[in-house]
């Protein structure tokens, strides 16, 4: 399979994550394909990419805590997707809506 999401996950009900393992299409040991991609639901956006290779620079460059992460993307002139300087209160809600 060459996407580089997992097009057999299901939306879940109730608490927690948006998406979840299709019975069995996430992996069962001997039993269909082992998909690279298991729990993407879709290919990353540009935006995403982009924070994705930001983040990677700032850890790289030491940054541990919240407010480290966030004075490394201002720094680097990384915006969030609307545009906006980055704080700890929208780093937060943003890693918590792409983990889903």
């Amino acid at each position: 399979m060459s996407v580089p999401f997992n097009p057999y996950l299901q939306p879940k009900d109730g608490v927690g994550a948006k998406y979840g393992g299709g019975h069995g299409y996430i992996e069962v040991p001997g039993k269909g394909m082992n998909l690279r991609w298991q729990t993407r639901v879709a290919a990353p956006t540009e935006y995403e990419n982009r924070l994705a290779d930001a983040l990677v620079q700032v850890f790289e460059n030491g940054a541990s805590t919240a407010e480290e992460i966030v004075h490394g993307l201002n720094e680097a002139g990384h915006r969030t997707a609307s545009g906006k300087h980055w704080t700890v209160e929208n780093l937060t809600s943003e890693m918590a809506m792409l983990g889903q």
